[in-house]
């Protein structure tokens, strides 16, 4: 074995290791040197476009995996993996493309059939959903994916039942991986919760969380000891001055699809949905480091991604940012004409709706009622004190008051934009536009009530949550 060979895999090792727990920084670090070493091993693209793809690179994904599927043809796994980088940059009829070709390769796949199906109800196309399965249904002893599929599409076709008997299978079936039973138990709890079977749906959520690996809580000190509102009164800003750039600051299930499916659906706005290039910015500054050529540079790279994602004619552009509350102060000095939408909703409901999401390897923190709303106070604590030290604009949407007022609410919205009130931003749920996001079925109904004081259906499993939430446990939201 060559040096470099012996290297490489001495990298993908370790890489490999640092994957297996969630560790996707150095997992990334180690599989660009490998790829940097040999650009020709279609492993090493696989497994590198995989880590982009987890940590939120979609174009450079996109680029990566398209080589791996020339590099080898018929293999449908790259595929998959490529038409997930393509969806990741709103590529919606490139996926659709590969996802296509990924069945002609191999009829009946299991994810291929799972992941087709989902993004057509994503996209709300249930007729195209059906005819997919319907496809497949001659095929005897179908993979577990597809069952998986079946039992999606009779949740969003209100088949509970039937949605019940395909997850109970799945759960009780001794073949069943880890990892499909453990999807099944989410899904499972949602259509439970959805039929009021409050406690059964409790037990499969509590089951299928405590199969993952719990996550940590953000240092509010150790941010703010960075970004100290001398350090920050220091800092220069762009000499780019852009006003189409609009932050959603939110947390996980606050509100903030909604925000975004009601703005996107005006004449003048449009998405570019969860954006990671600025947290991407973020891991890579030091704020001693920024000077006006970066933050100029940094602007620049961002407001490139706008006109490549939607072009010229949007004026309000959403950025649906996770993770705002770490890097708000870096977007105000590369963004100086941005404006922020602060998402708030019950933290009780917003906390248990993130503790019911299966978010696979993100939002690791919603995986325990404990770190999760922990980490709810941290980004409370984190947006009060970016409001008191930045001077961007920040207008705070409170979930219970948009659904029981949408047309207020959403005059107030745009007001606050500085766009003029159309009446498409009423009904922006008639959009057939691809929504990637659990919030999906939700969106696609105008504004309703029914997931106000969720909360209160689990009550009796609540303490550990109320207890970390403190002063937020009354349901407090601005």
């Amino acid at each position: 074995m060559s040096k470099s060979a012996a290297k490489i895999n001495v990298m993908m090792k370790k890489a490999h290791v640092a994957m297996q727990h969630e560790q996707y920084g150095a997992a990334l670090i180690l599989y660009r040197r490998a790829y940097a070493l040999d650009k020709n091993d279609h492993g090493i693209m696989f497994r590198l476009g995989h880590v982009l793809v987890t940590a939120g690179f979609g174009e450079e994904a996109v680029e990566v995996l398209k080589r791996a599927v020339k590099k080898k043809p018929g293999d449908v796994d790259s595929l998959i993996l490529l038409s997930t980088a393509q969806l990741l940059t709103g590529d919606v009829e490139g996926m659709h493309a590969s996802l296509n070709k990924a069945s002609s390769w191999d009829r009946g796949h299991g994810l291929v059939t799972l992941t087709q199906v989902e993004a057509y109800l994503d996209s709300g196309k249930t007729d195209e959903a059906k005819a997919v399965l319907d496809a497949l249904a001659d095929i005897a002893e179908p993979h577990e994916f597809v069952w998986m599929a079946r039992a999606r599409f009779a949740r969003d076709t209100k088949a509970y039942g039937d949605a019940i008997d395909i997850y109970q299978k799945l759960i009780d079936a001794p073949g069943t991986s880890d990892s499909c039973r453990r999807s099944a138990m989410y899904e499972f709890g949602y259509v439970l919760d959805l039929t009021g079977e409050y406690d059964r749906a409790w037990e499969k959520f509590s089951l299928a969380n405590a199969g993952h690996i719990p996550g940590k809580v953000d240092d509010v000190k150790s941010i703010q000891s960075v970004w100290t509102p001398e350090v920050i009164a220091g800092l220069p800003r762009s000499t780019i001055h852009d006003e189409r750039p609009v932050m959603i600051a939110g947390t996980p299930r606050s509100g903030t699809t909604l925000m975004e499916r009601v703005i996107n659906a005006h004449p003048l706005g449009s998405s570019v949905g969860e954006c990671p290039l600025m947290l991407q910015m973020y891991a890579r500054t030091m704020v001693g480091n920024l000077d006006q050529e970066k933050v100029d540079s940094y602007a620049k790279e961002y407001l490139d991604l706008l006109d490549e994602r939607v072009g010229e004619g949007p004026t309000r552009i959403i950025d649906k940012h996770m993770g705002a509350e770490k890097d708000l102060g870096l977007i105000s000095c590369v963004l100086p004409g941005v404006r922020v939408i602060q998402a708030l909703r019950d933290p009780r409901d917003c906390c248990l709706s993130a503790y019911f999401q299966n978010f696979g390897n993100n939002v690791s923190y919603s995986r325990d009622l404990t770190t999760m709303g922990r980490q709810y106070v941290v980004y409370r604590e984190m947006m009060e004190y970016w409001k008191e030290h930045l001077s961007i604009p920040v207008y705070v949407s409170v979930y219970e008051e948009f659904v029981a007022d949408p047309e207020t609410s959403t005059r107030s919205l745009l007001e606050f934009l500085g766009i003029e009130f159309d009446d498409s931003t009423l009904k922006f749920y008639e959009s057939k536009d691809h929504v990637n996001t659990r919030s999906s079925m939700q969106v696609r109904k105008p504004v309703y009530k029914t997931s106000t004081q969720r909360w209160k259906n689990y009550e009796k499993h609540l303490g550990p949550l109320l207890k970390v939430l403190g002063p937020y446990a009354d349901g407090v939201m601005a």
